[in-house]
C-alpha cells in the first residue's frame, strides 16, 4: 500500500561553519514552533552543507517518508515526512554572538535547539467523492533516542495497517468528529486509530 522512502537523519545536527553575510532582514520570521527557516538559517545550512528542500513553499530540512504504491486506493497522502532542525555551536555561534547587540533577533537563532520531527497527513475518499482527513498527526522530539522510538513505532503501524479499512471506519463514525472545532477533529482521530490522545506533540525551536 506504502511506498516507505529509505532516510538517514543526523543524530547529532549542528552547524558550525559561519556565512559571508549576514543582514538585519535575514533574520526576520524565524519560526518559534516548527522547522521553517528564516534566510539567515539557510545561509548557515548552506555554509554546512546540510539539506534544504522546498517543503509546502518553506524552505527547511525535510525528507520524504512514506508515499503511495497506487493512486486508486481511495487514499491521498497530503504529506509525510522527517523534519531536522540544528543547533549553532563553534565560529558559527561567535558570529551569531558578535551580531547579536545590533541585530537582536540573532539570539533567536544562536539559541535555537536541535530537534526532529514527523508529519504525516493521510485523507480518504468516500463513495461519493468527498474527501476528507482520516489522520494528521506531527510529533517533535529534542532527544533523538526518543524520536527514533517514537517513529520506529509509528512506522511499524503505517506498515501494518489496512488504511482503506481505516479510513472506512473515520467515515463511517463522521457524526463523532465533523462537529469538533479545529485540532480536536484530529485528536479524535488519533485517539480512534493509534491510542494517542493528542494528534500533535511538538517543541519550541528555543
Amino acid at each position: 500500500m506504502f511506498r516507505r522512502h529509505d532516510v538517514t537523519l543526523m543524530s547529532d545536527p549542528v552547524c558550525r561553519n559561519p556565512v559571508q553575510e549576514l543582514v538585519l532582514e535575514d533574520f526576520r520570521y524565524y519560526d518559534k514552533d516548527g522547522f521553517e527557516l528564516n534566510k539567515a538559517e539557510q545561509k548557515f545550512y548552506r555554509a554546512n552543507n546540510l539539506p534544504l528542500i522546498d517543503c509546502l513553499n518553506h524552505l527547511c530540512w525535510q525528507e520524504p517518508w512514506f508515499e503511495l504504491e497506487r493512486d486508486d486506493l481511495g487514499l491521498i497522502i497530503d504529506h509525510s515526512m522527517f523534519l531536522c532542525r540544528t543547533s549553532y555551536a563553534g565560529e558559527a555561534l561567535n558570529q551569531l554572538s558578535y551580531l547579536k547587540p545590533s541585530i537582536a533577533a540573532a539570539d533567536l537563532v544562536m539559541r535555537t535547539r536541535k530537534k526532529w520531527g514527523f508529519d504525516f497527513a493521510l485523507d480518504g475518499i468516500a463513495q461519493d467523492g468527498t474527501v476528507y482527513e482520516v489522520l494528521h498527526i506531527e510529533y517533535d522530539s529534542y532527544e533523538y533516542n526518543v524520536f527514533n522510538d517514537q517513529m520506529l513505532m509509528f512506522d511499524f503501524k503505517v506498515r501494518h495497517t489496512d488504511w482503506r479499512d481505516a479510513a472506512a471506519k473515520i467515515w463511517q463514525h463522521r457524526d463523532q468528529w465533523q462537529h469538533l472545532k479545529g485540532f480536536e477533529q484530529n485528536h479524535w482521530k488519533s485517539q480512534f486509530l493509534l491510542g494517542w490522545a493528542k494528534a500533535e506533540h511538538t517543541e519550541k525551536s528555543i
